[in-house]
């Protein structure tokens, strides 16, 4: 290989582009120096369990950046669909149906649900032209809303619970679920290894086909991707659709971990979880830049975050403004750091 082309090999490596495995690892070491040598494998195990559900969204919460917009509905999206999910689940074990049957329609049933929730975000979005933060505001709270209405206004035959909470009813489909979501396989846990294997086919299709190159050319500039022939619109409208499926996803496995939801609390603050992770992740905040694979070490870091804070018995009042403490870090490092590079790279052309 040629002196020039090893020259440019490395110029095209930076540290920079990776720092959300550094990130990762820095917290992970404070992780274990905090846990006083009580880590052990199944406390490393846990990390990937606790972090499934939020990276779930955040994937979703990851391709919304990646075009130049955001959902603050992913909470709530994956707190109504795991209600209604539940809801549906004690339907069907008070009409008597086989337990491989209400589980596989739990499954379906979130997942489209989900997506149609996320769909009618892309419509407004994509198709009419509406400012994303406003409709994924507005949306949030009216899913949320209908979570908690249907809770009191429902017979406690299919929520499950008299107490303004939805519960999965006792029996045997209840305790598969429960034995699935909870399951492990070669001591990796079910949820946490979906979680993965979703992230890798999200991560192909956003760097190897031409769909994910569309979401990086919007993100990028829309009148341009727009002008070299890309529908916008549909493409907008089909990765909010794409969020609230994988929103469904998140659901299903918060009834399979759970078994109950709590339409008050369940999802709370998890589009800011999301969020956090696609900026640890390295995401650009004005789309079109980053990987989405940073989004897997931005989420297992907030979550370790979270394994710290409670490590050092840190009052829980305090928990989130340490946790916006460092959003706030890493989107200084983001915003700042490539304008130190820029004006190093004209004071040296200077």
């Amino acid at each position: 290989m040629s002196g020039e082309k090893i020259k440019a090999k490395r110029g095209g490596f930076s540290i920079g582009q990776y720092s959300y495995v550094l990130i990762f690892a820095a917290l992970f070491l404070v992780y274990f120096i905090t846990s006083k040598g009580q880590l052990r494998w199944t406390g490393v195990t846990n990390i990937l369990r606790h972090t499934a559900v939020v990276g779930m969204l955040s994937l979703g919460m990851g391709l919304a950046i990646i075009i130049g917009e955001i959902d603050l509905s992913v909470g709530a999206i994956m707190c109504c669909d795991a209600c209604a999910g539940c809801v549906l689940f004690n339907a069907l074990c008070a009409a008597g149906c086989p337990v491989w049957l209400i589980f596989l329609l739990i499954v379906l049933f979130c997942l489209i649900f989900g997506t149609l929730l996320g769909f009618f975000n892309g419509i407004l979005i994509g198709k009419l032209g509406l400012p994303a933060f406003i409709v994924t505001l507005a949306s949030q709270l009216i899913y949320r809303s209908v979570s908690q209405y249907c809770s009191r206004a429902l017979p406690a035959y299919v929520t499950g619970d008299p107490s303004n909470n939805y519960k999965m009813v006792q029996g045997a489909a209840r305790d598969v679920m429960y034995k699935f979501g909870n399951g492990k396989v070669f001591t990796l846990p079910v949820c946490g290894l979906i979680f993965i294997v979703l992230a890798i086919v999200l991560i192909y299709v956003s760097t190897n086909t031409k769909y994910g190159k569309r979401l990086f050319a919007i993100g990028s500039n829309s009148k341009a991707a727009h002008m070299a022939g890309v529908n916008v619109e549909w493409t907008k409208v089909s990765v909010f659709a794409l969020t609230g499926l994988l929103c469904g996803i998140g659901s299903v496995m918060w009834l399979c971990m759970q078994s109950n939801v709590d339409p008050a609390t369940t999802g709370v603050n998890n589009e800011m979880f999301a969020i956090a992770a696609v900026v640890l992740g390295g995401i650009s905040m004005s789309g079109g830049k980053g990987k989405l694979i940073g989004v897997i070490f931005g989420a297992l870091s907030y979550t370790v975050i979270d394994k710290i804070i409670a490590a050092l018995n840190v009052d829980s009042l305090i928990n989130n403004s340490i946790k916006g403490a460092i959003l706030l870090v890493a989107i200084i490092i983001q915003v700042i750091g490539p304008r130190l590079r820029n004006s190093k790279v004209k004071k040296q052309k200077a």
